[in-house]
């Protein structure tokens, strides 16, 4: 089995139906969405993706990448890009997502992606969709959403009560403090998006400290020598394989190639056994998944 931990359901790049033949041709067996965030955004050169990986990797040179992403934001927190405003939205499209797991059971499953910031209601909003068909786990976004961890004890202690698994999008200093997050709720599985990004190294390092701490593997926020270097250092029982798709990644229709991070896990110097675990048991057993 492989299952895509990390995904967006954006039918402005890939409409649904497209999406199943894309996973049934790539071999995917569930896919695990979330609703997009933003308006289409211009794709970001790589060698600008590179230098922000390798300027992260270091706590030294990191604040750089913190100056440049403040830089990219308006007064209101949308995207100032190219001369053009980009929205980023306060609240996700749940229903979307909802929507689509329950046409499709066997294949979809959904993050719900709440923002607790000026959001009153957002334990409300949890509880609503938590029943929904496939509904497996909160999705947090502090970096596009800018809020400190802090503002979402409250939904990760109903999280953690409820026994489902959270993927967070980390922002920078407090703004991801992964550390508390772990120590607060050890029960909490806690899965931080695109190899614990803007951390890397330093996450994985304190990873020893929260059996609680988990990464995936998706997206260009990261390459293949990072997702190996995350793997060696904190093992395959502790790394998911994810897309982050549609985005990144293009086929030679132009469309998303599902290939491309599979690939990466393939050619990992990994056993048979530690493969399937980075590309799916780890994220049947985190998920919830029979």
């Amino acid at each position: 089995m492989i299952i895509d931990s990390h995904a967006h359901y954006e039918p402005r790049m890939l409409d649904l139906p497209g999406m199943i033949e894309k996973l049934d041709a790539a071999g995917v067996d569930k896919v695990a969405l979330i609703p997009c965030i933003n308006d289409l955004l211009p794709e970001t050169p790589e060698r600008l993706l590179a230098l922000a990986r390798t300027l992260s990797r270091s706590a030294l040179t990191r604040p750089l990448v913190e100056r440049i992403h403040r830089a990219l934001l308006t007064p209101e927190g949308d995207l100032k890009l190219s001369g053009q405003v980009i929205s980023v939205y306060a609240r996700p499209d749940n229903e979307s997502v909802a929507r689509a797991c329950e046409a499709h059971p066997d294949r979809l499953l959904g993050w719900m992606f709440l923002n607790p910031r000026n959001n009153p209601t957002v334990l409300d909003e949890l509880e609503a969709l938590r029943v929904r068909t496939n509904m497996i786990g909160v999705k947090l976004h502090p970096h596009w959403h800018d809020y400190r961890t802090g503002i979402a004890m409250p939904l990760l202690r109903r999280a953690e009560e409820l026994g489902l698994p959270v993927l967070i999008h980390l922002g920078f200093g407090p703004r991801g403090d992964y550390r508390a997050i772990c120590s607060a709720f050890p029960k909490l599985r806690v899965i931080a998006a695109h190899a614990g990004v803007p951390f890397y190294d330093d996450l994985w390092r304190h990873a020893k400290d929260h059996p609680n701490l988990f990464v995936d593997l998706s997206s260009p926020y990261i390459d293949e020598p990072l997702a190996r270097a995350a793997v060696r250092a904190l093992g395959a029982h502790r790394c998911l394989y994810g897309t982050d798709a549609p985005y990144g990644f293009h086929d030679a229709d132009g469309s998303y190639d599902y290939g491309a991070i599979r690939g990466w896990v393939e050619r990992m110097p990994l056993t048979t056994s530690e493969r399937e675990r980075v590309l799916a048991g780890n994220a049947a057993e985190l998920l919830g998944i029979g």
